[in-house]
C-alpha cells in the first residue's frame, strides 16, 4: 500500500543512470527474462541503479540535498552486469554485476555519509548493486545466463519520482560526476 503525500514532499533517490547503449541492452535482457518469468517489464526510460533512496522529503530541501550530493566525488569505473536473479520476497527480477566493483561500495559509502551528515534520513537497508528488470515476476531457475553487459560509470544523478496509472515516472533533477583536475 502507498501512503499519501504530503503537501510539497518530494519523493527522490540517488541513482547511476546508464548511457543509452547500456540502456538498450539491459532492456533487451528484461525482454528476454519476461519471456520466462512474466510480469511487468520496466520501461527502457526508467532503467537505473538505486544507490540511496531517501524517500518523500519537503521539496525546499532539495537545494541542501543537491549542495550535499555536490560534495560527493565520482572516480570512474567499470563493472560488469553478469548476473541475473529473481527476489521471491517481493517478486522482482533483476541484472546485476557478479562482484560489486569496490569503486561502487566506495560511492553509495560516501553518499549515504554525506547525506546523513546534511541532515538526510534514507533507508539504511544494506546496498544491493542491481538493475529492476521485471516486477510481479514468477520467480524460479533462469536460462540462459545473462549476457555480460560492459558498464562504464562516471557519474551519478539525482531522481524525482512521481506516480501516476501506468506505474513510476523518473525525472532527473541533478547530475554529479568525476571533478576535472585544475
Amino acid at each position: 500500500m502507498r501512503s499519501a503525500r504530503r503537501p510539497g514532499g518530494v519523493r527522490v533517490f540517488f541513482a547511476l543512470w546508464p548511457d543509452e547503449a547500456v540502456r538498450k541492452a539491459l532492456h533487451a535482457q528484461g525482454r528476454l527474462v519476461h519471456a520466462q518469468l512474466g510480469g511487468r517489464p520496466t520501461r527502457a526510460a526508467s532503467i537505473h541503479m538505486t544507490l540511496l533512496f531517501l524517500g518523500e522529503i519537503e521539496e525546499h530541501r532539495l537545494a541542501a540535498l543537491q549542495d550535499a550530493a555536490g560534495n560527493v566525488d565520482v572516480e570512474p569505473f567499470g563493472m560488469s552486469l553478469n548476473r541475473v536473479a529473481c527476489w521471491p520476497h517481493n517478486r522482482i527480477a533483476w541484472a546485476g554485476p557478479e562482484r560489486v566493483p569496490p569503486a561502487l561500495e566506495d560511492l553509495v559509502g560516501r553518499l549515504r555519509q554525506t547525506v546523513a551528515q546534511a541532515g538526510f534520513s534514507f533507508d539504511r537497508k544494506p546496498f544491493a548493486a542491481h538493475v529492476t528488470l521485471l516486477r510481479d515476476a514468477a520467480c524460479r531457475a533462469l536460462e540462459p545466463d545473462m549476457a555480460s553487459i560492459a558498464w562504464r560509470v562516471s557519474d551519478f544523478v539525482l531522481v524525482r519520482s512521481s506516480l501516476d496509472a501506468g506505474g513510476s515516472n523518473y525525472q532527473v533533477i541533478g547530475r554529479w560526476g568525476a571533478r576535472e583536475e585544475a
